[in-house]
């Protein structure tokens, strides 16, 4: 794993002992993909905190936004894209993303480091008591008070980046992994992968 997700790892840690939040933090396998990770945790689909980022375009330049959602859902770029009254919306290319978070795909946390990173929050999270998303690491994940992440969320982006909530997503009742971005991406990530190895092989022939 590159060593720079771990800075998102740690920035997250130092925003929660900063507003003295008790959270849990749970080690376990590899993992971002929304079903298997809510496997492995043994959390409901809809408790965790699933973060994407998107790209909006507008005539004057682009503009990303940190989409954060329950896991059971799948979000609406068209609503947010007529919300912004933008020209265009995708999910950003694994790059940009990468730069933005510092994080692999899947391991994004709900929150944002990145002043040019601007958050939109779905409404549908804060039906969850409690709830879960992996910590800019795909080995660990945090548990903590919704009443918490709102209250963080009020004190740290009242001015930049600005926060947006708005209904954003919709229950995905036929829920396969191949429309979930964050599994396109990682499955991205591994087949770019794979052809680095390749090309390596190939050279060494």
């Amino acid at each position: 794993m590159n060593n720079t997700t771990y800075t998102t790892y740690e920035a997250l840690k130092n925003l929660l002992n900063k507003h003295r939040v008790t959270y849990r933090e749970v080690e376990h396998v590899l993992e971002g993909r929304s079903d298997q990770i809510a496997e492995i945790r043994g959390n409901r689909k809809e408790q965790a905190a699933k973060a994407m980022v998107i790209d909006v375009s507008f005539q004057q330049g682009h503009k990303y936004y940190l989409t954060v959602l329950p896991g059971s859902n799948k979000v609406n770029l068209e609503l947010i894209r007529t919300f912004l009254k933008a020209d265009k919306i995708s999910f950003a290319k694994t790059k940009v993303m990468k730069r933005l978070t510092n994080c692999d795909s899947g391991a994004v946390p709900p929150f944002s480091f990145n002043k040019d990173l601007n958050v939109i929050i779905d409404p549908e999270l804060y039906k969850n008591e409690e709830i879960v998303f992996n910590a800019g690491r795909l080995d660990r994940s945090i548990y903590f008070f919704l009443k918490d992440y709102r209250r963080i969320l009020e004190s740290e982006y009242q001015e930049n980046p600005i926060l947006i909530e708005l209904s954003i997503s919709q229950v995905e009742t036929n829920f396969f992994e191949d429309s979930d971005p964050q599994q396109s991406m990682l499955e991205q990530d591994k087949l770019e992968s794979k052809m680095v190895i390749s090309n390596k092989n190939e050279q060494t022939k």
